[in-house]
């Protein structure tokens, strides 16, 4: 299961490894990556693992494809996403779940209908905390995409309440992931109240919320 979401059943990693550089280096995928490198004989340098084409996936189960790394940044091959995306056609009867800081990358690509995409939305401010494409730039890019959709809020960082909710609910995702950074990254993040109300809108207005730390849960 993921660390990132509760509801991933599979992870699947044909490609790891990322440059967005996010949290001043304490992205948890590049921690664990260069955590466990010499046990898995790679670290967070992009690469394809062309050996793990061959998974094989079974029906109704939700696959994280790609949460070692962000399958559509731009320094990813076309190729390879090409083939991820061949594969995961092969498996109509499996969900994919993909999750990009770079979603104008979405458009570049038929992406099959088995799929909920993903983007990381943390806050509706410009804080430069990664070469990642901005929260704005994303937020264009992602709320005219067709199909399924989710939105991570984590970690949260300090933001504009009415302006974000906004942009969460033109967007329209099928549900919300919120969570405090768990890394001691020392991002400008927002009171505990101000999140508190922010969930408690998003559920006003019927969008899921997935809770990632156990002192939010209690939201009336």
């Amino acid at each position: 299961m993921s660390r990132m979401f509760g509801f991933i059943v599979k992870t699947w990693n044909p490609v790891t490894g990322c440059l967005h550089d996010c949290y001043n280096g304490k992205c948890w995928a590049s921690l664990i990556c260069n955590r466990f490198k010499k046990k898995w004989g790679y670290d967070f340098s992009p690469r394809f693992h062309f050996e793990r084409l061959n998974e094989k996936f079974k029906p109704n189960t939700l696959v994280f494809t790609v949460s070692m790394g962000d399958l559509f940044g731009w320094w990813v091959k076309p190729e390879w996403i090409e083939k991820i995306l061949n594969k995961i056609k092969e498996n109509p009867k499996t969900t994919f779940f993909l999750e990009t800081k770079n979603p104008p990358r979405y458009w570049h690509f038929s992406i099959p209908k088995n799929t909920i995409k993903s983007t990381t939305i943390e806050t509706n401010r410009n804080y430069k905390v990664s070469k990642a494409p901005s929260p704005l730039e994303r937020y264009k890019a992602f709320k005219y995409l067709d199909g399924v959709k989710h939105v991570s809020i984590e970690p949260i960082m300090d933001f504009d309440h009415d302006v974000l909710l906004k942009w969460i609910s033109e967007i329209e995702p099928w549900k919300v992931s919120i969570g405090y950074d768990n890394y001691n990254a020392k991002l400008p993040e927002p009171s505990i109240a101000k999140t508190k109300a922010l969930i408690k809108d998003l559920k006003a207005i019927g969008i899921q919320v997935e809770i990632k730390n156990q002192f939010l849960k209690e939201v009336e």
